[in-house]
């Protein structure tokens, strides 16, 4: 079975099975998985929304036209995302540390997962470690879309949960 299929299942268990997550959050929590070397076989580059895997994008479109996903297109807060009944049930989980990433973030919102996951990615591929490079990388890529004071609390809270460490 489909490792996007797991990992959408995953997010829906720690959702709670009638939440579905749109596909913002789900192309965020794989990024934060991935970065938590747990590898899922997807590649990022910057887009509009933060990180986005277009193989993500493209599996999770190829499994809504084979009938394992279904895709809300109609609802406001998003392309909702729920695996088809029968395939919900022949798929796994994700291993249990993905789970864990899942579990650590699966309160936020999709701009909150957003704003951390292009935080992330500004130091990963910066390799910035002074608070200021990180916010002014983040501000450079989203504007004045999220206030300083947000994009240093995301800060605490990845190297809080040991994605990478700065120097005050």
């Amino acid at each position: 079975m489909s490792i996007v299929l797991s990992l959408i299942k995953s997010i829906q268990a720690a959702y709670g099975d009638d939440n579905r997550p749109c596909k913002k959050t789900v192309q965020k929590l794989a990024y934060l998985i991935e970065e938590k070397n747990i590898n899922l076989g997807l590649d990022y580059t910057i887009h509009f929304y933060g990180p986005y895997s277009e193989d993500l994008d493209l599996e999770i479109r190829y499994l809504n036209s084979r009938g394992d996903l279904q895709i809300d297109f109609e609802n406001r807060s998003g392309h909702l995302l729920a695996v088809d009944k029968e395939s919900y049930d022949a798929v796994e989980l994700l291993n249990p540390e993905a789970q864990a990433v899942i579990g650590m973030f699966c309160s936020k919102k999709p701009s909150e997962l957003e704003l951390l996951a292009t935080t992330l990615y500004v130091q990963r591929e910066q390799g910035y470690t002074d608070i200021n490079a990180i916010i002014e990388g983040v501000v450079n890529i989203k504007g004045a879309k999220y206030p300083r004071n947000k994009i240093e609390s995301a800060i605490d809270e990845l190297t809080q949960r040991d994605y990478f460490s700065v120097q005050k």
